[in-house]
Parts: C-alpha cells; structure tokens; sequence
C-alpha cells in the first residue's frame, strides 16, 4: 500500500507512553459530542514532543497547508462522540496508505491525536481547539443540504478553470456532461452518465469540495471492503467562489504557540 510523503520523513517519537496511557484513560471518562458534526472537525494546535504545529479537520480530511489533502477512511469499533480511528489516504494516490489516524476526544477543547504506520507511532500529542467549540459554528463541518454542492467552483489549483454543477449537467473546465444525481451520504453525490456511475461530488469542508471521476466502467458508487472507493481515474479540489472559510481558518492560526487562557 502506499505510504504518506510526511511518514517518510521519520518523525521523532517522544512521550510515546504517556500519550498512549491518555489515549486509554480518555476512553474510560468522556462526555459524548454531538452526533451530527464528529468532534475533531476544527482548527487546533497539535502539541507534540517536537513543538506545536497547525492540524486542520473536517468531518472526513486533514489538511496540507490550506487546501484538503488527506482522506479519512473510518474503522470499525470508533466510540461515537469519544473516539474514532481511520484509514488514511493521500488525495490523488490510489489505495489506502499504511498510516492510521486516531483521534479521542478529552473535552470540548482538547483531544488526543496520533498517527501511526506498521505498528510504529510516528506522531502523538495533545490537541487544543483554535476554533469555535460548538460544531454548528465550525465552517469545516460538511454542507448536509444537496443544494449546497451545486452551482459555481474554481479549480483550486488553476482558479481561472471553473466547475459548475446542476441536477442536470456538469461543466468542467468549459466542456459539458449530461449527468443526473444521487445522493450517496451528507455532504456527497454520485455522478451518472447514461445510467453508469461516473464520479463523487464530495464536500471536504471549508472552501472546498472534490471531484472524484471514477475509472470507466466501475460498476457502482460502493468501493471495497470498507465501503468507500479508493481508486480514481482522477481528483480535483475545486473552491467555492467567494468562500469565506480560508479567512476564518486564517485568522484562528493566528493563535497558533500563544499561551492559551
């Protein structure tokens, strides 16, 4: 399986047993977070035995810099509103990576985070929340309503070509695609053209949205063993038009390594 860019650097592993002991207490005593929105969607400062640094969610990506990046595939055994582990894969690599994500929850403010390959801890701290406690505020939160997909996007790497998404058609860089729509889970719709499943519109949070084009001829909008595809012909970000996520995001790193109150 393919293996993270960021794991091949060899991060420095420190507190690894006092992390790991949190992690378990954690499980023992929490408070359960809201159901629709997973806890860990928001911008935090991740404390580790390196520093801090910058660690942005949404319900379902990491981000790399200011852009979604990193796609979570949930595990089987997650404790609703207290604990989650997932597979992990780097957008535009096909196939899961080795790495796993694990994230517990400890209060509204705090959680505990680690990412791991092959049984090996690469990376491990404590997480504090930069951004609003309550998921109902956090613009990372997918959109739940299919209207909020559609309409106008700039491709994120080229913001001069455009996406645009109706019930009906998909126009892609100028050239048009008669579709129709089905929703396949919040914040994500499958694309069909003549009948046979095309692409995966996906919300990633924030500013931004994925279009995922499926290899011709995939049979069905289920993938796998873990019920998601992992293998696409192509991955696009595409941005909102007058989105005001990246600003809020901004404007939370800002606090990023000042003393918290």
């Amino acid at each position: 399986m393919m293996q993270f860019r960021f794991l091949q650097s060899g991060v420095r592993l420190l507190r690894v047993t006092v992390t790991a002991c949190l992690f378990a207490a954690v499980l023992s005593g929490v408070s359960r977070a809201a159901d629709d929105t997973p806890f860990f969607t928001g911008v935090w400062e991740l404390k580790d035995g390196n520093g801090v640094r910058p660690l942005v969610m949404s319900d379902w990506l990491i981000f790399d810099g200011k852009t979604p990046g990193t796609w979570l595939y949930m595990r089987k055994g997650f404790i609703p509103g207290e604990r989650y582990q997932f597979y992990a894969r780097k957008l535009s690599v096909n196939g899961l990576s080795a790495a796993l994500v694990d994230v517990a929850r400890v209060d509204d403010t705090h959680m505990l985070y680690r990412l791991s390959a092959n049984g090996q801890v690469l990376e491990q701290g404590e997480a504090t929340r930069l951004s609003v406690p309550n998921a109902d505020d956090s613009c990372l939160a997918v959109d739940t309503e299919l209207k909020d997909l559609m309409g106008k996007w700039s491709i994120a790497s080229n913001k001069k070509k455009k996406l645009s998404l109706s019930e009906s058609e998909l126009v892609l860089d100028g050239k048009r695609q008669s579709i129709t729509v089905q929703p396949l889970r919040t914040g994500q719709v499958g694309l069909q053209v003549s009948g046979a499943p095309f692409a995966l519109f996906t919300d990633a949070g924030g500013d931004y949205a994925v279009l995922q084009i499926l290899p011709q001829g995939t049979p069905s909008f289920t993938g796998g063993p873990i019920g998601q595809h992992v293998t696409f012909a192509q991955e696009i970000v595409v941005r909102r038009d007058k989105g005001r996520c990246d600003a809020a995001i901004a404007s939370r790193l800002k606090l990023l390594g000042k003393k918290k109150k």
